[in-house]
């Protein structure tokens, strides 16, 4: 991979709760003039994260991610042709049948995601995916403490020996979950924000952002670096949309409230 002097000296700085400079697409664009063709498909690879959330928003009829590889028609043609997605996606669906089928055993399809993308890559890259991964389990431990529901049946479609399931799964009888000792500040987001969806959202945002920052900021002119800073502007323009339905959700509440 090569280094990219010019892109490392010309791109904006990007602070949460900021509105950027540069936009997603107008980034891209600046990115792929510059990158080799390798290490542009490198970086796209970012887009892989949100192919399987737009599966389930598919089989939901939600609303697409445009972060994706594929918009919703694109997609379409993809499930239809067999073609185009990775191959663990059609064992899944003909595992699974019918769309309710999908729908209840998603999360071995995210699952299945991690294994194969982590197993794929390697340095940084690497650590943001194991770090994405981690972050996830995390939460859900926590969900299912709160809600009283079976660990074992949360991480069934995860491997028990891993190191984070099994330190979750070792608390399966413990009141309360204690992430591991480099995730110890996740929990204080957790309680503090716990009941205010939104805040806690933009509290992860910025706990993400400051994580990538650590794991992909260090070499101002790699291609990993290119890579920490799409992904860190999309959390930003995510922080700018939620400050948008902050004050969508105040303004409905005026209204009502008239």
């Amino acid at each position: 991979m090569a280094n990219y002097y010019f892109l490392g000296t010309i791109l904006p700085e990007l602070r949460i709760g900021e509105k950027p400079e540069m936009s997603l697409v107008e980034c891209e664009q600046l990115i792929y003039d510059n990158l080799s063709t390798t290490d542009f498909a490198l970086i796209n690879r970012i887009r892989n994260f949100y192919d399987i959330p737009n599966l389930l928003s598919y089989w939901k009829g939600e609303s697409f991610s445009q972060l994706g590889n594929f918009d919703y028609y694109e997609l379409e043609e993809a499930l239809a042709t067999k073609s185009g997605l990775p191959e663990y996606i059609f064992k899944f669906l003909e595992k699974y049948e019918t769309k309710d089928e999908r729908l209840k055993h998603y999360p071995e399809l995210l699952a299945t995601f991690f294994q194969v993308e982590i197993a794929s890559s390697s340095g940084s890259f690497r650590e943001y995916l194991v770090f994405e991964r981690d972050l996830r389990l995390i939460l859900v431990a926590f969900r299912a403490k709160q809600m009283s529901r079976d660990l074992f049946i949360e991480l069934q479609y995860e491997d028990p020996e891993d190191e984070i399931v099994a330190q979750i799964l070792a608390q399966k009888d413990a009141a309360q979950y204690e992430p591991p000792e480099q995730y110890a500040d996740i929990k204080i987001l957790l309680i503090k924000d716990q009941d205010h969806p939104l805040a806690l959202q933009k509290a992860l945002l910025e706990y993400r952002f400051n994580k990538i920052e650590e794991i992909l900021g260090q070499d101002l002119f790699s291609t990993c670096r290119m890579m920490g800073y799409m992904i860190q502007l999309i959390m930003v323009e995510r922080w700018m949309r939620l400050d948008k339905e902050k004050g969508l959700e105040i303004v409905s509440t005026i209204l009502q409230a008239g």
